[in-house]
């Protein structure tokens, strides 16, 4: 039989939204560990708020939305409200119920500003090192970098001025190029051109520490 297309409004939803996000679902981890640590931080938070006056956003849900903001690449906080509106998995994320309104973005980014402006990200970052689920992923031996990026400011360093020699000496390496002639007062902008570096032929010779397959 054939089931009907016709969107049919409900007056009460019974779902609840703990029971809409996969068991397996990566988030969940990460708010636990996440919850934990602004758990042992709770007296700090009531430390920088009074007892008095009109009640803000809690800080928990502050750095939860922030988070979100991080791990999705959201652009704006106007963008993080709109999806928040909408998308149960952030709801969820954040601590919203269902029903419950999204706020706005001016009023979301000025208390989070006031947040993080005290010591309360560095002490959310130590609870969350220190947790017993991260500490065993953490290491003074090695670290781990985008490649990607190591490659963007690699490069940075392959523009020369056209129809010049690069500079003999440099002592920032890891900065934008130096001009041919540091001391010269003339600042009239010159024509760029970069430098098309060969590719590696073994996996030795590799730059910028990139993965490569070469089945």
């Amino acid at each position: 039989m054939r089931g009907t297309d016709e969107a049919s409004g409900s007056l009460f939803s019974y779902v609840d939204l703990e029971e809409r996000v996969p068991e397996r679902h990566p988030l969940r981890l990460i708010r636990r560990i996440v919850n934990d640590a602004l758990a042992s931080l709770d007296a700090e938070f009531a430390a920088l708020y009074t007892d008095f006056g009109r009640p803000s956003i809690a800080p928990e849900r502050l750095i939860r939305a922030s988070l979100l903001q991080l791990l999705f690449s959201i652009r704006s906080e106007r963008q993080l409200m709109e999806q928040m509106d909408y998308n149960l998995l952030f709801r969820w994320f954040v601590g919203l119920g269902i029903d419950e309104p999204v706020w706005v973005p001016t009023v979301f980014t000025k208390n989070r500003d006031r947040l993080l402006t005290t010591d309360m990200s560095r002490k959310l970052m130590a609870a969350i090192l220190a947790h017993p689920e991260v500490r065993p992923l953490l290491s003074d031996e090695h670290f781990s970098v985008d490649g990607t990026l190591v490659k963007a400011w690699a490069y940075m360093k392959s523009f020369q001025p056209k129809n010049s020699a690069p500079p003999p000496h440099d002592d920032d390496p890891g900065g934008p190029p130096l001009p041919a002639d540091a001391t010269s007062a003339n600042t009239e902008p010159q024509p760029q051109q970069t430098e098309t570096q060969p590719m590696p032929d073994t996996p030795r010779q590799i730059r910028n520490a990139e993965v490569n397959f070469r089945g």
